[in-house]
């Protein structure tokens, strides 16, 4: 039976309980239609519309429901725009030392609802509470960090040293300016840690944001907005409206969003990016993944089976960067199967929302079908099933830890994303071979490896073709502040995270300042017998061969009366070593 969720701070055990005790007598006295009071979007500061269809929240862990959530609809999208727009301009003019304040509240506040949180995240998406701290929380904490002492830096400006000899008196920088209404589009696999991240870069930047959470997982992308707003930013700045992707589209083709930004499935990029491109309006898309490793003929095998299999069933497999497909060279295959079986057999599976539990349930029922049928094709196909591979009874939507050997490579399995909790092993001849073959995908999201040899290790980092390559570890650049996210081919365009992702977040600008009192710019009119001569010499000066041939041009340059009057000669003589670089 449905109940209601309940947004409220629960500082303690006793209150936990009693908001429980009072949720289960409501719904047994009153039935569940009457109490079901949904939770709606997050508008303008308050929860408020709803105007799209109810979406009733299953928990993965029991496949009972417990939430309803009116999702958004065309007007409540409209709503959010219009209030993020009328929110931007006073925003993008505030000083950042506020800005970083509301930001450290913000930080503040997760910190300290950071079991409530976790809690969520295991109800709706079906991640083991320690892992929603862990995958979650934490890396959230850790960009949020990050974002607030690198934005300041952005927003100071970043001096440029002026290369082109005549030009070096004058003052340069980049400027990073708010972009301003950007539309967040974030998948239900992380729904706190990426919209969050995302939030805070936008929001340092000075950017208004209308977010659009997963309508699987829809309340962490809400509780960002009631942090947000309880931090003490200005209504309107953050909206969040979880819609289906129709409505979502409604979003996108808003004339008042500048930019969007898109994590997910490719044909939700390839829609959205459609939809975007007839504005136009620039998109930034971080979208699949079929992560290869590689474990080489040196490698530690332990360290590799013991980081492969976390790689591999962390959140169930429902991460972009997950391992999908293991390439093992021959002469430790064996080993680095043994290895990989024994500690997939003493993972615990179970509720997310108990104590001890290394692996919880797929996020929903469809999604365990979809891996079942890869897993079922690619053993039709001659792939030998070591441990796994069948759907078990009893509620909620678990799928075992599975283990195939011997995958056809051009089976759905080694081919197609699978996000779910399956570990296919080819064994090769050769590392040559692996990376041959951990090439050969329409994906180039992460890559991995694994060797005790620098030698190694840089064939490996200079071979994988993927935007993050690791070596002995994975996974753990997404919780590294410092570095991008991004891949290329259908895994997406663009950056996130790390100062890059800070300025996706920002239009870049030139600018400079001229403080001397020089007649003109130096190669303005008149187009005369002076202006001649200077552009002559000044090519040789800068471009001919020859020392003494550049020295006689720069002496010819020094003596035309137009070039004293628009070039500072004492910036000139000062750096005549300044090159054009």
């Amino acid at each position: 039976m449905a109940g209601t969720y309940i947004p409220v701070v629960l500082d303690t055990d006793l209150e936990r309980t009693l908001a429980r005790d009072i949720q289960a007598a409501l719904a047994e006295v009153t039935g569940t239609e009457e109490v079901a009071d949904a939770v709606r979007p997050f508008v303008d500061g308050q929860q408020a519309g709803g105007t799209g269809a109810i979406q009733v929240l299953v928990d993965p862990s029991t496949g009972e429901p417990f939430c309803n959530v009116a999702l958004a609809g065309p007007e409540d999208v409209l709503q959010a725009v219009e209030a993020a727009g009328r929110a931007y301009p006073l925003w993008r003019s505030t000083a950042y030392e506020e800005r970083g304040s509301l930001l450290r509240r913000l930080s503040v506040l997760i910190r300290h609802h950071a079991d409530r949180l976790a809690e969520i995240i295991a109800h709706e998406q079906g991640k083991p509470k320690h892992e929603a701290l862990a995958m979650e929380i934490l890396p959230a904490l850790d960009h949020l960090k990050f974002i607030i002492f690198h934005a300041e830096r952005f927003h100071a400006g970043l001096a440029v040293e002026p290369r082109h000899p005549y030009y070096a008196h004058k003052r340069a920088h980049y400027l990073y300016d708010a972009i301003g209404v950007v539309a967040l589009v974030t998948p239900r696999a992380m729904p706190f840690a990426t919209p969050l991240i995302q939030v805070a870069a936008a929001l340092a930047m000075g950017n208004a944001v209308v977010l659009k959470p997963s309508e699987h997982t829809p309340l962490s992308g809400i509780e960002i907005g009631r942090l947000c707003a309880e931090a003490g930013f200005p209504r309107g700045i953050v909206n969040v409206v979880p819609a289906v992707p129709e409505d979502t589209l409604h979003l996108v083709a808003h004339p008042r969003i500048d930019k969007v930004f898109v994590t997910g499935g490719l044909e939700t990029g390839q829609s959205v990016m459609a939809t975007a491109g007839c504005s136009p309006r620039p998109v930034v898309l971080s979208l699949g993944g079929k992560h290869p490793t590689i474990v080489a003929g040196d490698a530690d095998i332990e360290r590799a089976a013991r980081g492969i299999v976390w790689g591999a069933f962390a959140n169930c497999g429902q991460s972009c960067g997950s391992v999908e497909r293991v390439y093992v060279e021959e002469r430790v295959a064996t080993k680095f199967i043994e290895r990989a079986l024994h500690h997939v057999q003493q993972l615990q599976v179970g509720s997310a929302v108990d104590d001890g539990i290394d692996m919880g349930p797929m996020q929903s029922e469809a999604d365990r079908t979809r891996v079942h049928q890869q897993v079922q094709d690619a053993v039709n196909q001659g792939a030998q099933c070591m441990h796994g591979g069948e759907i078990p009874h009893g509620p909620g939507s678990f799928y075992p830890p599975t283990i195939l050997t011997d995958v056809p490579n051009d089976c759905r399995l080694m081919q197609e994303e699978t996000l779910g909790p399956v570990l296919p092993i080819v064994v090769v001849e050769s590392l040559e071979r692996a990376i041959l073959l951990a090439n050969e995908s329409q994906y180039a999201l992460a890559a991995s490896g694994w060797t005790s040899s620098s030698h190694q290790a840089e064939r490996m980092m200079v071979g994988l073709q993927a935007g993050v390559v690791t070596i002995n570890d994975l996974l753990y650049s997404y919780g590294e502040p410092s570095a991008t996210w991004s891949g290329y081919r259908r895994s997406g365009i663009g950056q996130n995270h790390g100062t890059p992702g800070l300025r996706e977040m920002s239009r870049q600008r030139f600018v400079s300042f001229d403080a001397n009192s020089l007649e003109a710019p130096a190669y303005s009119y008149p187009y005369n017998d002076d202006a001649e001569e200077m552009v002559q010499n000044s090519i040789q000066h800068l471009h001919g061969t020859g020392k003494m041939a550049r020295f006689k041009a720069w002496w010819r340059l020094i003596r035309n009366e137009r070039f004293r009057r628009r070039v500072d000669l004492r910036t000139l003589i000062f750096s005549r070593k300044r090159q054009l670089r």
